[in-house]
């Protein structure tokens, strides 16, 4: 298998262009994110292991949320201030940053930033344990 940098940059790309024309394609408005995915089967490129590559818009923040399963984020470009609970970090081109299971986390970018993140939630998917929540625009927790 081979994910190449052009096919993620192109559909990034695309999903924040079709989103500019009102379709539902991002993960949040100015989010868009790619999964990569095994091609015979479906499902998670690798069996333990869940990766995808994240593109925010400068300015854009994502909704707070906390996830079962712990992920490493990796800025492939960009800089963003990263929000782990109450502690906030900047992150740049070439760093990484670790988010535990359960700890509540988002990111705005200052400037258009590229992540890849890897995580253990299939894992947890194989399991029955998987658990999301986030917070809604009115603060509310949805799960």
């Amino acid at each position: 298998m081979a994910y190449r940098w052009a096919h993620t940059d192109a559909a990034l790309t695309a999903q924040l262009e079709l989103a500019d024309e009102g379709y539902p394609t991002t993960l949040e408005p100015g989010h868009a994110g790619v999964r990569y995915s095994n091609p015979t089967t479906g499902g998670d490129a690798l069996v333990t292991m869940r990766t995808e590559f994240h593109r925010l818009r400068a300015g854009v923040r994502t909704a707070p949320r906390r996830i079962v399963g712990s992920a490493v984020w990796q800025v492939f470009d960009g800089e963003a201030t990263v929000t782990l609970g109450e502690d906030r970090f900047t992150v740049k081109k070439g760093d990484l940053f670790a988010v535990p299971s359960w700890c509540e986390h988002s990111i705005e970018a200052s400037t258009q930033a590229d992540l890849f993140r890897f995580s253990d939630e299939p894992v947890y998917d194989a399991l029955g344990l998987t658990r999301l929540a986030q917070q809604t625009v009115e603060g509310r927790e949805a799960r």
